[in-house]
Formats: C-alpha cells, structure tokens, sequence
C-alpha cells in the first residue's frame, strides 16, 4: 500500500493538527505492515521534522501558499506543470480538514467543526474560507477520519455525512515524553526554561476566544491571594488584546504569566509541575492538552462539552465552562485538597494508557485498508 500524507501542518505549527500530522506519520512508518509512505506538503525547511521523516520520499509543491490554499479551497484542478509530481500512490490522506482535487480515492481527518458550531471565533477569513469548503471536501473524499465521537456527531448533524463514511480514531501520546515524573525537579527544570516561580496553576492553548480564558481569569480572581500563580501558556493568537486588559482591569498582572509558545522539550515538566492543570475551551474535537496533561500525571480539570469528557474519563474533573462560579469552586476544592490532588494524579496516568500513536496508525491504516478493500 503507497499512501501520500500530507505533512503540511507539521511544518507549519508545533501544536494541535501539527503534532497529530508528524505524530501520525511517525507512528506509521513504525509499523512493522505500514504502508509505503511519501511526504506530502507545501511549506519548508524540513528540519522541522524528526530525521526519520526528512528521509522518506517527498513531494514539495512548487507553489506559493496563497495559490495553494486557494486550490485546496476551492477544489480547482491542479495545474498540468505540477500534476507530474504527484505519486503513484494508491491512496492520498489529508491531515488537515483539506485535500486538494486529485485522481487517487482520498481520506481525510475532520478534527473539529468549531468554523460551524462557533463562527464567532474564528476569523472573517477563516470563516468564508472553510465554511465554503468543507462540505466539498466531505463529499468529494472516500472516508472520513473523525478524532472524536463529538467530531462524528457534528459531521452527521452539521454536514449530513452517512455515519458509515466516518471512522472515528482518537488522537494519541508520546508515552516516552509525556509520563509522571519527580515534581520538584520537573518544577525546577519548567522554571529554569521559563522563568516561572512554583507553584503554579496551569493552563495551556493558543490565545484565542474558543479556550475561554476569559472565565478562567474571572475565576481565578474569586480565588483570592493565597493560592498559586496562574500561568497561561501558548501562543499568542487573534483576539489576545482582550485578553490582556481583562488581566489589568481584575488587578492580575502580578499573579498572571503568559509564556508566550513553549517548546516542545519543555511541555512535559511543564505539565507534570503543575499543581493544577486547567482546560476550559468551550468546544475541542479532541483536546490533546489534557491528553498530555492526564498522562503526565497532573491532576486536570476541562470542560464538560464536546468531546472533552471522551478524553478526560474519570480522572478528571468536568465543570460547565461557561459558569465563573461553578469553575471557582472546582479549582479552590482541588487546591485545598492535597488527598484530591493526589487522587487525580493517580487515576491520570491510567486514562491516558488508554490512547497512543501507535493505536492511531493502526486505526488509520483499516481505514485505508477499508477504502482500498484490502
């Protein structure tokens, strides 16, 4: 089996559909059976990418990104000069909710429908870009990989897909990068990255309206003085300015850290260090922070909706994540409550067994297997 998997996110982001495209791709060209894979994308350098993937068969499009996501978008044949260079592969799969128009049978991975459910929180851009395309797509494609249960819920009601042309396979985890570890030292080594004094409140995501930062911040607040610093990390995103009054106008300048994009080498005693993790988006296809977080044993607390309970299990705790006072006194009951704190700990790691990479490519490769009847 010769599959060509875009790789393009992987190159262009370090978080969400990024890790899930390299992550996948790694986890396939591990499998003993995996296919034969080439490299699909649209952005350079490579030296992004782990060695074992910069040596793998490539397809670089000789295209600038505007022309391409305009191809991407709207479904236009490929021009003749680059039609040449695409494989002869017996199947095409895009990562990235996008698949450009070509002859091979193509799979492609919905990782979320919030351009639908939540328009409010994306860009105009985005808006008129995706909402045209992605019932295109849907319709145009072999199969469907859906994250979640929640993203196969939306797909049907949103988009009227059949539910037998949607697999769902979950997201997975390094569990070689992302386990419990000693606490202080993972403190220490988070701070000496970042400059952040434990203990600390953690909570982690692009600064953009869908991770509700905002009541977080308001909760936060009504927790008073003597509990640890709130650090928010992620990149900055669209939207921030709010963000950043919001922070003055409740007098948290001193107690609020924004870290700016953390590095990947530093998530992991990031996490573990925390004396909180808190994930309290108003809409995930998957959310791989708690993911991450479960399995470095840091004790979580997410959002009740979408797909975030499928995730989380029982070993964290859910909360309405539009309710100030109900996330208050979740966060102050867990951090005055050190048996709590350690009860979560010790169910985390257990929940995030439960999901790997290498469980991904194997569920990915029967969804190949199922479209090419092999």
């Amino acid at each position: 089996m010769r599959v060509c998997l875009d790789i393009s996110a992987a190159l262009g982001q370090g978080a969400g559909i990024g890790r899930y495209a390299r992550e996948l791709a790694l986890a396939l060209h591990a499998l003993p059976d995996g296919p034969e894979l080439f490299l699909f994308h649209n952005r350079h350098p490579l030296d992004q990418l782990p060695a074992e993937l910069r040596q793998l068969p490539r397809i670089e499009v000789p295209l600038g990104d505007k022309t391409w996501r305009a191809l991407m978008l709207t479904g236009q044949k490929l021009p003749l000069a680059w039609r040449g260079n695409l494989p002869d592969a017996d199947l095409f799969h895009g990562t990235d909710m996008l698949v450009p128009p070509i002859p091979q049978p193509a799979v492609v991975t919905i990782h979320d429908l919030s351009i639908l459910l939540y328009p409010e929180h994306h860009t105009r851009l985005n808006r008129l870009h995706l909402r045209w395309a992605l019932p295109r797509v849907t319709r145009r494609v072999a199969a469907i990989i859906a994250v979640s249960e929640a993203t196969k819920r939306d797909l049907i009601a949103r988009l009227d897909v059949p539910a037998d042309r949607v697999h769902v396979v979950p997201n997975g985890v390094d569990h070689k990068r992302f386990y419990p570890r000693y606490r202080p030292a993972a403190r220490q080594r988070a701070g000496l990255m970042l400059g952040i004094e434990p203990p600390y409140i953690l909570a982690l995501g692009t600064l953009e309206p869908r991770k509700n930062l905002p009541t977080l911040l308001r909760a936060y607040a009504r927790l008073g003085r003597d509990v640890p610093r709130l650090v928010l990390a992620g990149a900055r995103g669209w939207g921030e300015g709010p963000l950043f009054e919001l922070v003055k106008e409740l007098g948290l300048q001193e107690r609020v850290r924004f870290t700016g994009y953390v590095p990947e080498a530093v998530l992991p005693d990031l996490y573990a260090g925390a004396r909180l993790f808190v994930y309290p988006s108003l809409y995930e296809g998957f959310g791989l922070p708690v993911l991450e977080g479960l399995a470095s044993g840091a004790p979580v607390i997410t959002s009740n909706t979408s797909s975030l309970p499928e995730v989380a299990g029982e070993a964290a705790l859910l909360v309405d994540p539009t309710s100030v006072e109900e996330l208050t006194r979740v966060m102050r009951r867990v951090l005055e409550s050190k048996q709590l704190r350690d009860e979560l700990r010790a169910k985390a790691p257990k929940q995030a067994a439960q999901f790997s990479w290498e469980r991904t490519a194997r569920e990915t490769l029967a969804v190949y297997a199922s479209v090419l009847g092999c």
